[in-house]
């Protein structure tokens, strides 16, 4: 007995000091938007781009306080999250005749929204119990 509750002891301790997982996040680069428009992340994953456009292009936070290298065609670029960065993003040949960014990418570091409403349908049935 004393050894199977040494052995469950180990086990619960090694499923609780285990660091929860870095997520990864892929936006497809369209020549004229992003998919999806709105990444939900967490400080410490990896956003990787996948540029689906017809050009070699960067993508840059609209501060311009963070950007990709330049990657081509078919060709993807990895960026890490940390929770200062900037949120909204575009690349080259966004701008319209006034030169402002028409179309942007966003990054949220809240729940997702069907997370968020899984999450609230939880704790509902579980209050009712």
């Amino acid at each position: 007995m004393l050894r199977k509750t040494t052995l469950m002891a180990a086990l619960a301790t090694l499923f609780i000091s285990t660091p929860v997982q870095a997520a990864e996040h892929e936006i497809t680069v369209l020549p004229d938007a992003y998919f999806p428009e709105t990444t939900y992340v967490s400080a410490g994953d990896t956003i990787v781009f996948v540029n689906e456009t017809d050009g070699v292009l960067t993508v840059t936070a609209l501060d311009q306080t963070w950007e990709t290298e330049e990657f081509g065609i078919d060709q993807t670029e990895s960026l890490a999250v940390t929770a200062e960065m900037a949120k909204s993003f575009f690349h080259d040949g966004l701008a319209n005749e006034d030169g402002d960014t028409t179309i942007k990418g966003f990054i949220n570091f809240g729940a997702a929204p069907l997370d968020q409403a899984s999450s609230n349908a939880a704790e509902e049935e579980e209050a009712l119990n």
